[in-house]
Formats: C-alpha cells, sequence, structure tokens
C-alpha cells in the first residue's frame, strides 16, 4: 500500500492535510501517520499519483556507468511508422501484463500493486512529458524516482539491464502513438467493411490472436488463458450450445465488453464502424460461418427464463446435485479442487483449472445468477466445462444448482481494508481459527500479483489473493492468514489432518457403469509456502517491497508443507536470503477444501537484527506466496506490494 514519509518529512505532508485536520492533531505523530495513509488513499487520483512535475525530473541520470543528460536524448526512430509494429511486439511480451493492450494501467495485474501501473492514455501521464522522460522512467523503474517520490517504490522494473536502448525507444515510440490515438479527432465513418476489419484487426489484435488469427500471436506465450484460435469459430462466452458457433450479438458483446481477468479487453472505445468492421473480418478467419450461412441454417438460442425466487429447499436440492454433477472438478466448496483436476489442468497445453466458485469477480460472463444458469445451459467450448443439457436437466434443477453456486461467495470482490488492525486481546493467543478473538479480528483482502521483476518470472501465478487477521496481547503478535490453492501438497498429510474433496458419486443418469480409477496424488518437487515480509527497522527509510536491498534489509517469516513449521529470514533482495533460528515463529497451517490456513505468532521484542514491534504505529507489512504444484520457488512467486499493519493501543 501507501507509504508514510520519515519522520523528517512528515511535516510537509502535515502542511497539505491541515485542511483536512482538526486543530491540535497534527502533533501527534502516530495518528498523523495514519492520517497521511488515509488522505494518500483518499486524494490520490486511482491509487496513483500524476507524474513528477518538470522540477522533480533530474536533469541528468546514470546509465551504464555514464551521465546522461535528458535534454540531450531524443528518439531515433521519433515520427517512424516502420518500427510501430516491432514497439508493440516488445510492449506485448513485457509491458501488457501491468499497463493492460490498451495502455490503460488495467493489465491482468492493474489491480495488484500500489500505486498503480500507469495510464499511459490519460493527458496528464506521459502524453504531456517528453519522450527522454519516458525513456528515463523505463530504464530506471519504480526505484529511480526521485527522493521524495522514492518511498513509493513502485512495481515498475528497471529495464535497463535487459532492454536495449533501441528496442526502449521503439516502445516508447508505440506507447505515444497508440495512446495519442486515443485523444485523436475522429473522422467521419465510412460503412463497416472487411478491408477496414482487416486493418483495425492487424492494429489492434494481431498481436494476441496473431496475423492469421490462429492465437499464435507474439503475446501468446504471455497469455493464459492464451488468445483464442480464431480460425475454429468458437469462442467461450456464447448464447448458442456448447460447441456451436456464436451469433454476431456473442461476438461483438466480447469485442465490445472483453473478458473478465484475462489479457482480452474490451474495445468499446474504438469507433461503432470500426468494431462492426471487425466483426465481419473475425468471422471471415473461419470457414464455418459461411458454410452456416450458406445451408441457411440459424442460431439456436438458450433461453434463460425468469428467476425463480431463491429459497433455502432450493439450495439444498442445489447443493445435492452439485455434490454429484460439479464437485469432481470445482471441489465441494467450489475453490477448483476437485479430484479431476489432475487429469484434465495442464498450464503447457493451456488448459486452465475449474472456476474458483467462492470468487464469482473472475467469472468469465459474470456472476449474476442469469449469467450462471447460461453458463451451465451452454457450456464453455474448447474447455472440460460441458453444458446440462435440457434431456437430462430441468431448468428446476439448473436453477437449484445455481441457488446453491451463489451461496459460496459474495457476488462482488471484497474491498481491501488498510490498515490492517491488530486488535489488542488478553491472556494467551488461541491456534485455533475458531476461536472467538480470531473470528471477531477484522479481514482484510490483499490482492496478488506476478513477480515480474527478475527470472524466473511468475505470469501465471495460481494465488491471486489472501485474506489476513491479526491480533495481539502486547507480548505477541498473530497473524491468521488464509488463500485459496486448488492443489494440496500431500506432504503436509504428515503432520496434521487434512480435508479434500472426495470423489463425487456417480449422477443417476452414469450409474451401472464401471467407476474411473482414482489417481494417487502426485507430490510436487517444491512444497506451498507462504512468507510474511516486514522491514527491519521501522524508523529507516521503507525497503523495496521486493525483498528490500542491501542497505534496506527485510524480515521473512516463512511458513512451508513440507515442514508445517516457519523460518524467520533475512534477505536483501531476490536473490540473497539467510536462514535464522527457526523457535522464534510459532506456526500452525492447514488445509480445508481447496484453502491454506497458516496462523504465525511471534514475540513483540527479538533479536537486535529482527524487527521489533511496536503499537500505535504505522508497520509495513508485504507478502510472498508459492504454488509448488506449477513449479514456483525462488523468485517465481505471487506478491503484494506493502500494506500497513497497525497494533492497536
Amino acid at each position: 500500500m501507501r507509504s508514510f514519509r520519515e519522520p523528517q518529512k512528515e511535516k510537509k505532508w502535515g502542511a497539505r492535510l491541515k485542511p483536512y485536520l482538526k486543530p491540535g492533531i497534527i502533533r501527534k505523530q502516530g495518528l498523523v501517520r495514519l492520517i497521511v495513509f488515509c488522505f494518500l488513499a483518499t486524494f490520490s487520483t486511482a491509487w496513483g499519483f500524476t507524474p513528477p512535475p518538470s522540477e522533480d525530473v533530474p536533469k541528468s541520470f546514470v546509465f551504464k556507468d555514464q551521465s546522461v543528460t535528458l535534454k540531450n536524448l531524443t528518439n531515433p526512430y521519433k515520427g517512424d511508422p516502420r518500427v510501430l509494429n516491432k514497439g508493440g511486439t516488445l510492449y506485448t511480451k513485457h509491458c501488457f501484463f501491468c499497463h493492460g493492450d490498451l495502455l490503460d494501467g488495467n493489465g491482468i495485474f492493474g489491480k495488484s500493486f500500489f500505486p498503480p501501473p500507469a495510464d499511459f492514455t490519460r493527458l496528464d501521464s506521459i502524453l504531456a512529458r517528453p519522450q527522454a522522460y519516458t525513456f528515463w522512467r523505463i530504464m530506471k523503474g519504480g526505484q529511480g524516482l526521485p527522493e521524495k517520490y522514492e518511498p513509493w517504490n513502485s512495481a515498475m522494473p528497471a529495464w535497463e539491464n535487459t532492454l536495449s536502448e533501441k528496442d526502449v525507444w521503439k516502445i516508447i515510440s508505440y506507447i505515444y502513438d497508440t495512446a495519442g490515438q486515443r485523444h485523436a479527432k475522429s473522422g467521419k465513418q465510412k460503412p463497416a467493411s472487411l478491408e477496414r476489419g482487416k486493418q483495425v484487426y492487424l492494429e489492434k489484435c494481431a498481436y494476441c490472436h496473431g496475423d492469421k488469427g490462429k492465437g499464435d500471436g507474439p503475446a501468446a506465450d504471455y497469455s493464459m488463458p492464451q488468445p483464442r484460435n480464431l480460425t475454429k469459430g468458437h469462442i467461450k462466452i456464447r448464447s448458442t450450445s456448447f460447441g456451436k458457433i456464436p451469433t454476431d450479438k456473442d461476438l461483438m458483446n466480447v469485442i465490445n465488453n472483453g473478458l473478465r481477468s484475462t489479457t482480452m479487453p474490451g474495445w468499446k472505445h474504438l469507433p461503432e464502424s470500426d468494431r462492426k468492421s471487425l466483426l465481419i473480418y473475425i468471422k471471415s478467419l473461419s470457414k464455418k460461418f459461411e458454410k452456416f450461412k450458406k445451408r441457411g441454417k440459424k442460431h439456436k438460442i438458450v433461453k434463460v427464463g425468469k428467476e425463480p425466487t431463491l429459497s433455502p429447499e432450493s439450495v439444498e436440492r442445489g447443493k445435492t446435485l452439485f455434490m454429484t454433477q460439479c464437485s469432481g472438478c470445482h471441489g465441494v466448496e467450489g475453490r477448483g479442487d476437485g479430484v479431476t483436476t489432475q487429469r484434465i489442468v495442464d498450464y503447457s497445453s493451456s488448459a486452465i483449472w475449474p472456476r474458483n466458485l467462492s470468487q464469482p469477480w473472475t467469472f468469465r460472463r459474470g456472476s449474476t445468477r442469469k449469467d450462471i444458469f447460461k453458463t451451465l445451459r451452454t457450456g464453455l467450448s474448447t474447455t472440460s466445462m460441458p453444458k446440462f443439457s435440457p434431456r437430462v436437466f430441468s431448468d428446476e434443477q439448473i436453477w437449484d444448482i445455481v441457488n446453491f453456486v451463489s451461496t459460496l461467495a459474495p457476488s462482488t470482490q471484497p474491498k481491501m481494508q488498510s490498515p490492517i488492525h491488530a486488535k489488542k486481546v488478553a491472556g494467551e493467543i488461541s491456534d485455533d481459527p475458531n476461536a472467538k478473538e480470531w473470528q471477531e479480528a477484522q479481514a482484510s483482502f490483499v490482492p496478488l500479483g506476478g513477480q515480474l521483476q527478475a527470472k524466473p518470472k511468475s505470469y501465471f501465478p495460481t494465488v491471486r489473493n489472501l485474506t489476513i487477521r491479526a491480533i495481539h496481547n502486547k507480548k505477541e503478535v498473530a497473524l491468521y492468514i488464509q488463500w485459496d490453492d486448488p492443489s494440496l501438497d500431500p506432504r503436509l498429510k504428515e503432520f496434521i489432518d487434512v480435508k479434500e474433496s472426495p470423489a463425487p458419486p456417480l449422477p443417476e443418469h452414469m450409474q451401472g457403469q464401471d467407476p474411473e480409477e482414482t489417481q494417487e496424488p502426485v507430490t510436487p518437487e517444491y512444497p506451498d509456502a507462504i512468507a510474511v515480509q516486514f522491514p527491519i527497522k521501522l524508523d529507516d527509510q521503507k525497503p523495496y517491497f521486493l525483498n528490500g536491498d542491501a542497505e534496506h534489509p527485510v524480515n521473512l517469516w516463512k511458513w512451508t508443507t513440507s515442514t508445517n513449521t516457519a523460518t524467520e529470514i533475512h534477505a536483501t533482495g531476490l536473490e540473497n536470503w539467510s536462514k535464522e533460528e527457526e523457535e522464534g515463529i510459532k506456526a500452525k497451517g492447514n488445509f480445508r477444501y481447496g484453502k491454506y490456513s497458516v496462523i504465525l505468532k511471534r514475540a513483540f521484542k527479538a533479536d537486535v537484527d529482527d524487527i521489533q514491534f511496536q503499537t500505535g504505529r504505522p508497520i509495513p507489512i508485504a507478502f510472498n506466496v508459492w504454488d509448488g504444484y506449477q513449479e514456483e520457488t525462488g523468485n517465481k512467486k505471487s506478491i503484494s506490494s506493502w500494506f500497513t499493519l497497525w497494533l492497536d493501543e
């Protein structure tokens, strides 16, 4: 989350906050820090900040051991349209995960880091700066800001040792040209045409879907799920039945709105004639549409009737149906941990996990009851999600399943709560998550993104968020952390009893057939793990959120499934870690139906080289998570930005 200024800089921030403070409060240092935090969260645009004003941009910077003067930097490709395609290709390989296909900061990790990725389409963003400014920002990254901005520690990598100068200038040319198009005055629109559709496709879509529409563009290897092969004529989200071609309305819906939680953006900002032209061209990529038309066929649309009343009886019937029909893939609590997943999930072949039904904000079509009904009736073409045929399941039964699924999670994504308040409790802190003090503790939602700074990078992390609760008794601080992971590390069974989703009974219409052989769980090479990160010194400048650096070390409390214990680690960067004694951290982990739970406890005071906890002041906290099933280890992991832990007095 947001940083707090060093003590000597708080006076300046206090001056900015005077209009929002009551007289006298400004003198209370701890409260000021908290108010500064709230001010930043409330008044900073979209969790970010506008670029440093011209007086804060350095006149020169050190680049590859040489001093470079910004005013002498010029883009050798400025105005050269021949480099735009190459620049776009480089952008999709290195930048679109955070900044997005549309350059608006809404990439797949756009909401995972604070401050968020820059929105290049804003007029007060880099479009208002010379291209030399952008060269400096790309080369130096989030740690290369002027000193007054340094505590923000953005997730922007420094590319000076990864990309050549020529490649960076090509990316800059692409960004300025493409972002500038959003503000160009559109001329008179021409009627939709195949020719115009091809032009729009090559400019906007080919980076992912490929020049021929086969899903093999330069961004394909950096997308999960992979871009659609448009020559097959299939899309997942349709109003037609499983395996059938979509209607024009279905295709236009995807063009306009994109697909949630994927790298496919919505293109509603394009002129209407361009979107209609795009529709014409996309249909030309597959022979199925022309054959459908020549044969005089008509689409059979799946109808969704009136929603019945949500009743306990319907939910109970739906639960019974869900357990027999759905839990084999989705698990008994809907977290994608069913026993069948070990046969159908393989990232190397672009197969993906069954949807986590406890996180409906990730549903591609949408999370309303009608959306879920339509998904059950139509299935998802090219995936393992089948259709529920009306010849087998009545509408009433489908609605019963829908009603049960709707009880598995809230309909909207939980809002991030910060600071993470640790309430003071009396007596010993329980390691039972069902204890009253844990049930009453504030739950804070923390988004996670992939580590993209150093190789091996995590482009497709399984764990995208976690929930944390915290309490203390003035002697110990305790954290209760939960996160969804559909694949249990079997090694944890050596230490505790876990609860896994069982194989479902055969549904009635399949009874009498031989059951499939159950596979023994595969023990991954690497364990599942989580690490909680703190700066070692609270009074110093906050370390970089990616495990600190040589001058600003961090403490990591790392728990793993291989031991069900936690180790305290010193880190001075992504590569430099050293283990400490295990006795300092008390840990207890568990696994229940696709969800890990871990309670970590440590004394307020520890060795001089470890963090010393204090009440009534902001304490930076961040998280690293590894999914061993996906071969995550070392730098390949899910990460968070800094958040703030506040131990109540």
